[in-house]
């Protein structure tokens, strides 16, 4: 069998989706059968060749096409059927309308229905228009999380038989055991501890300004305290930073930018508390890196959170930046209720795995290529 991957999705700065394609392919890759082939098509370089080198059984097909989405529609189709693929699979919410064999198609959230002011203008044409002809050629569909599957089978009316729940993992470089690295890697990025921190992109879904007024109220009691925003700056980013000036906070919060991947494992386990307030999310993948670095989490009791994290963080309303306060200060100053979500979130992370997620998207994908 003949399994093919849309490689394109995957940026050099990686976030969610791209992290997202990167595991689920690189153990996909150590998964394979004898009689099956990996093929990886992108319309460029991707980063991820090297991981493929050498693989007797991946091979890459890369074009030199600038924009991605003509390639996907226009060119694609043809590759795959050059190549003989028996089922093609595309990570990242848009398949190719026009493949010649079965597909499945992961789709992660739908924020651009649900959230639509959180997204430029241009993304949320691009998924209103591609995403519904999607969920109706796919020939099944993978969520995150139960809380995506209801978005579909409610919002988009997809049938139930066609979706799948496969739960994220978190990669093994999140561990809570320190490194000699760790303070060379804090003093690179100008943190001071301790902190509260963010991992993401800085964009509208995040809820960062609510943070950050959070943060106020808790540093006007706890002088010591800094607030880390690690990620690299999304669309509209433009208001978090209207939100610091409005407020004394100098030196008090820091923006890293984007965080290479070998360095975010000292950021999320010398945190003294991970806050993720988001509005809104298909998984929430940095809470459960957070966990697995034995960090303590808050995050909203909304979307698919409370569905990642259980019973093993705190949760706040989005809206009620007193609440989220709260819960900042309770964490960092009561070291018992600190240990034990340390513990809690090290048990709860242990259930999900890169390499679960990949076994079970193997089977969907044999599957379908067999109907």
């Amino acid at each position: 069998m003949r399994i093919g991957i849309d490689l394109s999705v995957i940026q050099s700065t990686k976030s969610g989706v791209d992290w997202y394609t990167h595991h689920v392919i690189k153990e996909i890759m150590g998964l394979l059968a004898p009689h099956e082939h990996l093929c990886l098509f992108a319309n460029r370089e991707t980063g991820f060749e090297k991981e493929a080198a050498g693989h007797p059984q991946v091979s890459v097909v890369r074009g030199h096409f600038r924009y991605q989405e003509p390639w996907r529609q226009l060119m694609l189709p043809a590759l795959l059927r050059k190549h003989q693929i028996d089922v093609c699979f595309f990570t990242n919410f848009v398949l190719s309308v026009f493949a010649p064999c079965p597909m499945v198609l992961t789709i992660h959230d739908l924020s651009f229905k649900l959230f639509p002011r959180t997204h430029s203008l241009r993304n949320v044409v691009w998924a209103r228009s591609l995403v519904p002809v999607s969920t109706w050629r796919a020939g099944h569909i993978i969520v995150d999380s139960n809380n995506t599957k209801l978005d579909l089978l409610t919002v988009m009316g997809v049938r139930e038989s066609k979706i799948s729940v496969v739960h994220l993992g978190a990669s093994e470089l999140y561990t809570p055991d320190p490194e000699p690295e760790d303070e060379e890697v804090l003093a690179h990025y100008g943190i001071v501890k301790p902190y509260v921190l963010y991992v993401g992109t800085l964009e509208p879904r995040k809820n960062l300004p609510m943070l950050i007024r959070s943060f106020d109220r808790v540093a006007r009691t706890r002088s010591d305290l800094h607030l880390v925003l690690a990620g690299r700056r999304g669309w509209m980013a433009q208001a978090i930073f209207d939100e610091l000036e409005r407020r004394d906070l100098l030196g008090r919060v820091h923006i890293t930018g984007y965080v290479k991947d070998e360095n975010l494992p000292a950021l999320y386990r010398q945190a003294a508390v991970f806050a993720y307030p988001s509005l809104y999310e298909g998984f929430g993948l940095p809470p459960l890196e957070a966990m697995s670095s034995g960090t303590p989490v808050i995050v909203s009791k909304s979307s698919s959170l409370p569905e990642v994290v259980g019973d093993a963080g705190l949760y706040v309303n989005p809206l009620d930046a007193e609440e989220l306060g709260r819960a900042i200060e309770s964490v960092v100053s009561d070291p018992a209720l600190a240990g034990s979500l340390r513990e809690k979130g090290l048990n709860r992370s242990r259930q999900f795995s890169w390499k679960k997620t990949a076994a079970r998207t193997l089977e969907i994908l044999r599957e379908a290529a067999r109907v």
